[in-house]
């Protein structure tokens, strides 16, 4: 757990706009951060700073050359077995957010949920002393800024996420490629979409070739899954801008729930391919909760 500070929003008048005040002090309250201690190999993913304290992790089988003084002489009495300790350092990485504000975002609250669960997150980002920074994204990416566990950067996220409105397509590989281009310290990335357009594989892979721990962090509303239309509809594209007509009955409902069925399952096997944590929240719950859910759940 990475030291805490006490902090609040105040100064910033989107605050009130994302985080009702029960909400803020419920995360006031949370000792939570998505920085562990890690140990000395990781998956080469995430950087380590040097001058952090260091803390025991586990044990490894002795190997001739190691340090006599790191055998753990209790375990040697106990098992009979010589074991080494292996000791971590702690993870000095941003926390970064990125954040598909496309027109399909905008059905359902997704965007809006979206924007207080990242709201959420850097609050407790703040709130631990960690860097962190909020990346708008839709055909391209909306801001460059580098990570900052200043107070001034925290405003600047809320009133950020505040003002989003869903807007344009989603293009993952040009905005994610040109993210790790841009931003080019390994972090904690959590890209927050509804990722329902093509591409996000080659986006997330860019993420893990910038040397990332990735988390898809999937955002869909009852729309999405359980669209409540039947008779003659004309079906409407936000992102391509264009419709269709159509006459939905029991056949369609079935074949739409098959096809986004398929569509998460070849992501699902995408993160799972790339070695990228997966989580899935409906717009209709509480993105506090989520946060919460997301900090304890998940260790890059």
């Amino acid at each position: 757990m990475a030291g805490s500070r006490r902090g609040s929003a105040d100064g910033s008048p989107a605050v009130g706009e994302l985080l009702s005040p029960a909400e803020l002090a419920l995360l006031g309250k949370t000792r939570l951060s998505l920085r562990h201690p890690r140990g000395s190999s990781f998956g080469g993913h995430l950087s380590r700073r040097t001058g952090t304290s260091l803390e025991f992790a586990d044990h490894r089988p002795y190997q001739p050359g190691d340090d006599l003084r790191l055998v753990d002489w209790a375990v040697y009495a106990r098992h009979q077995k010589l074991m080494t300790k292996v000791f971590s350092r702690e993870v000095e990485a941003p926390l970064y957010i990125l954040l598909d504000t496309s027109n399909s975002m905008g059905l359902g609250g997704k965007l809006r949920f979206s924007s207080r669960l990242a709201a959420a997150l850097c609050f407790l980002a703040f709130r631990a002393g960690d860097r962190f920074g909020v990346y708008p994204f839709g055909e391209r990416l909306e801001y460059e800024g580098k990570p900052s566990r200043r107070k001034t950067a925290l405003v600047r996220a809320f009133s950020q996420l505040a003002s989003l409105t869903p807007a344009g397509k989603t293009d993952f590989p040009r905005a994610l490629t040109h993210w790790t281009q841009t931003i080019t310290e390994p972090g904690i990335c959590l890209v927050i979409s509804d990722f329902l357009a093509p591409g996000y594989a080659e986006g997330l892979r860019a993420l893990r070739y910038g040397r990332h721990a990735v988390a898809a962090v999937q955002v869909l509303a009852k729309e999405d899954v359980a669209p409540e239309l039947a008779g003659e509809v004309r079906l409407w594209d936000v992102e391509e801008r264009r419709g269709k007509p159509l006459v939905v009955g029991r056949s369609v409902q079935r074949a739409y729930q098959e096809a986004l069925a398929r569509w998460n399952r070849a992501l699902a096997e995408s993160c799972q391919e790339l070695g990228v944590a997966q989580f899935l929240f409906m717009a209709e719950g509480s993105p506090v909760g989520a946060a919460l859910e997301l900090v304890r759940r998940w260790r890059p």
